[in-house]
């Protein structure tokens, strides 16, 4: 795309005021910026997922066909549940969920209630206390000790989307320095048991069990019940988990930040069971790649405003490009980088990359070329030249800034080395060279939401003789583009309602 101005408007014709659509635009624009730029704070404090199970009675191909349709790296078989009798030294009983499970059915409901006469009623902390208050929290629980499980969230993708979304924006001592050493460990809690009707907990903050606990996991066990949604708040923003069901076959999840106010809304009717796992940071060697993520979209709290956005008649009603700089430094010009990216997307890089897709958008991960002197001088001369051609006074030149013009990258590769270069070869050589070295576009439509920061990475060495050799180093940015097609082709393509 040519970033030069048109013929057909002079340079140094006064600009237009605003119109009320732009005015409107620039609004939504700015609401959304506010957005992304809070990211360790309101944009990507919780996720959440669904994983499906498959049980003995699907057949091989209605088994493949979930796994093909699903955006969901795994399934899960049957989730057995294990615990001790009270007052039954040695003795235990199991059930498996869901409860519909074939050769399940006939015990299962018995079990079940066995189950539920084996927990003892939650407590919540109160002043380094535990206390016993029903009208604030009403449940049945199991503790650590009492039970088992044989499903972990590390063996399903779960622990990889916390480390992807809400790890990177952390901040504890542990690792602090080598913050690409940090993992997730899940530690299983409890089980919790919230029975309609009636069953609760009301707004509450927890208290970490530890200096590197930053988190929740809660996992819900299919089972079939009415109400009791999740509500997680942070400064000012709540996101809801609605697991309720009449037959669900899949399990539910859902991940937030330690100061997170949080709450269970009463179960009207059936049971609501969960598996809650305390979050720490940890040591791990190597990084999180997901290509089949197991988190839901649209339980990031950024979906709901971006959704609103695209459905606002005077939001870029011609279409554009959104642009936003990675806020995370990703090696992304290194023999693997096409490997990598967005797999490696990670806190709010991969939530705008995730939610905008999930809408249905053509969004992608590009490196954005730095301009160094040698590009500035460049673009300077084909300016120039483009003034003379038209007869235009060239003092009247927009600056730099005021073209707007970026280099995009077709795609992330290794470090590039050019020798090839020369003293005195013209504009139009030199862009040929560049653009055949690093390939890329000139664009001018782009509306970025934010500024690059400092995570620049070193993308092109070209050496150039003049009375000496010199070296010239060309810097690039990570960056997510989101196409944003004209408002008549919006209506009905923003993904889920």
């Amino acid at each position: 795309m040519n970033f030069l101005p048109s013929t057909r408007t002079p340079p140094g014709t006064p600009l237009k005021p605003k119109t009320l659509s732009q005015l409107a635009e620039k609004g939504v624009l700015d609401s959304l910026s506010e957005a992304v730029e809070g990211y360790q704070s309101a944009s990507s404090y919780c996720c959440g997922g669904s994983l499906p199970i498959t049980t003995p009675s699907l057949s091989t191909q209605t088994q493949q066909s979930t796994l093909v349709d699903s955006d969901i790296a795994k399934a899960s078989s049957t989730i057995g549940l294990r615990w001790d009798v009270p007052n039954e030294h040695g003795s235990a009983r199991k059930v498996e969920f869901p409860l519909t499970a074939s050769g399940n059915e006939a015990t299962a409901p018995v079990l079940f209630e066995e189950l539920l006469k084996a927990c003892a009623p939650a407590t919540f902390g109160r002043n380094n206390k535990d206390v016993l208050d029903e009208s604030y929290r009403k449940a049945g629980k199991l503790d650590r000790h009492q039970f088992s499980v044989d499903f972990h969230p590390h063996d399903y993708a779960i622990v990889d989307a916390i480390s992807q979304i809400l790890l990177p924006q952390i901040d504890v001592g542990f690792l602090k320095e080598r913050s690409e050493h940090r993992g997730v460990l899940a530690e299983l809690y409890k089980v919790n048991i919230y029975s309609g009707p009636s069953g609760k907990f009301q707004k509450h903050v927890d208290t970490p069990r530890g200096p590197t606990q930053f988190g929740s996991l809660v996992v819900a066990l299919p089972h079939p019940h009415e109400g009791g949604q999740l509500r997680v708040s942070h400064k000012g923003h709540s996101t809801f988990f609605d697991w309720s069901n009449t037959d669900s076959k899949d399990i539910q999840w859902a991940a937030f930040y330690s100061d997170c106010e949080h709450e269970v809304l009463e179960v009207k009717s059936g049971h609501r069971i969960t598996l809650t796992y305390n979050l720490y940071v940890t040591e791990q060697v190597g990084g999180v790649l997901q290509r089949n993520p197991t988190a839901d979209p649209s339980l990031f709290p950024l979906y709901e405003g971006a959704k609103q956005m695209l459905s606002q008649p005077n939001f870029m009603q011609e279409g554009g490009i959104l642009g936003f700089y990675c806020a995370y430094k990703y090696a992304h010009h290194t023999s693997r980088a096409s490997d990598l990216m967005p797999w490696a997307l990670k806190g709010i890089d991969v939530a705008i990359y995730s939610v905008f897709r999930s809408l249905g958008l053509d969004v992608s991960a590009n490196p954005i070329l730095e301009k160094n002197d040698t590009i500035e001088r460049m673009e300077e001369e084909r300016l120039e030249e483009f003034y003379q051609k038209h007869g235009w006074d060239y003092s009247l030149k927009p600056d730099f800034a005021e073209r707007g013009s970026v280099r995009v990258g077709s795609a992330f590769h290794a470090l590039v080395v050019d020798d090839s270069g020369g003293c005195d070869m013209g504009w139009h050589r030199e862009e040929k060279t560049l653009k055949t070295n690093w390939p890329h576009e000139e664009r001018v439509d782009i509306t970025w939401l934010n500024t690059p920061r400092e995570h620049d990475e070193l993308a092109m060495v070209t050496l150039t003789y003049g009375n000496q050799a010199e070296l010239d180093w060309c810097y690039s940015n990570a960056a997510i583009l989101v196409k944003i097609p004209p408002r008549a082709e919006r209506d009905g393509t923003t993904g889920r309602s």
